[in-house]
């Protein structure tokens, strides 16, 4: 069964060899006609040639500058430093594909009258996108960066556009983050503005409190107590003295002058640290309460103007997003169309088409006799 098997495969192989030789000379002819016709099609002067350009990079791994550069403690993802990973690579490649790039490319290089698209045909926009996607391409490599390539008849201008998307990449990302650090650095500016507002409303009320003498509720009202406790202790003591004094000398005597001279004083100075101590009972929880408030304001001050300052930062930072790895020149060489490619397929796909019409041909006469 084998051996027959072996025999048929001879027999069909010979005959592939015996039709080729038969009909040699028009399969050489059509091979050399597609040759020529392949090389002739294949010429500026029917395919236009194409030269490439492209730009690689990696996107950097940090979005917030401030973040990376004012923060003591920053984890490898806000190293401003560090490549971005794949994330950060598909961030930059759909920013890429967005309508502000791609217009500003379309009205820079003018791409309706540089691939002569017919403003007054039926779809013009669609036929320019069509256009714009054949010839410029944003690609993510095996190692995360971003290639960004572009094919042109001007190689000079394939070069420039792919350069200039590149600039305004740059540019639209910075936009965006731009956009919304602006609006933060309005809202925290504004919280902050209401907080210094609030605390000088406070300032000038305990400024107030202390014209009146309220200075240090907690330190005066504990010399004050222990004034007013020893003053009043002084008058006891005076005031007991004073008629034993009476009893025994005249009422001229130094000693009853000067008894009555500090009772006086005591009470004097009772009646003056009983005003302060009054004082004190009026305004001295107004006095704690603001004094707590102004610490506790102070503190979410202080956090509102780091992160004022960090939103600042920014909102004004203009610092590049990616690292440029290779930027796109100018093209020595065409890159499209392969002409030898377009040759060799050409010549095979013909020769091929051939040998199976002639081989369906033999097959037709065969079964044409056999009938």
């Amino acid at each position: 069964m084998f051996q027959k098997a072996r025999e048929t495969a001879y027999l069909e192989s010979t005959s592939i060899l015996v039709l080729l030789i038969r009909w040699r000379k028009p399969l050489i002819i059509v091979t050399i006609v597609t040759a020529l016709a392949a090389y002739l099609f294949s010429s500026p002067a029917f395919i236009q040639p194409k030269f490439k350009s492209s730009v690689v990079f990696f996107p950097s791994a940090t979005n917030s500058v401030s973040k990376a550069i004012m923060e003591e403690t920053n984890s490898e993802k806000q190293d401003i430093l560090a490549f971005g990973e794949e994330e950060q690579a598909e961030q930059m490649l759909q920013i890429l594909n967005s309508d502000e790039i791609r217009e500003g490319i379309i009205n820079k290089y003018k791409l309706f009258e540089h691939y002569k698209i017919n403003t007054n045909q039926e779809y013009p926009m669609t036929a320019l996108m069509e256009e714009y996607k054949d010839n410029i391409n944003f690609t993510r490599t095996e190692f995360m960066s971003v290639r960004i390539e572009v094919l042109d008849a001007d190689p000079q201008t394939a070069a420039d556009i792919a350069n200039d998307i590149a600039s305004l990449l740059d540019s639209m990302k910075t936009k965006i983050q731009r956009s919304r650090a602006t609006a933060a650095l309005s809202i925290v500016e504004e919280a902050y503005k209401d907080k210094l507002y609030a605390m000088k409303l406070k300032e000038d009320s305990l400024m107030k409190l202390r014209e009146l003498g309220v200075m240090d509720f907690k330190n005066q009202s504990i010399i004050w107590n222990e004034e007013y406790a020893k003053s009043y202790s002084s008058l006891n003591n005076e005031s007991a003295m004073l008629p034993v004094l009476e009893k025994y000398k005249s009422a001229n005597d130094t000693a009853i002058i000067n008894t009555k001279a500090r009772i006086k004083g005591a009470e004097s100075k009772i009646k003056n640290l009983q005003s302060k101590l009054d004082l004190l009972a009026l305004y001295g929880g107004a006095s704690v309460s603001l004094n707590e408030e102004l610490t506790l304001e102070r503190v979410e001050v202080s956090k509102l103007k780091e992160q004022f300052d960090k939103l600042r930062v920014d909102a004004n930072q203009n610092l590049t997003h990616k690292f440029v790895v290779n930027k796109a020149i100018k093209a020595e060489k065409k890159c499209y169309p392969v002409r030898w490619l377009i040759l060799l397929v050409s010549v095979v796909g013909v020769f091929l088409l051939s040998l199976v019409i002639i081989l369906a041909f033999e097959r037709l006469k065969e079964v044409q006799y056999k009938i």
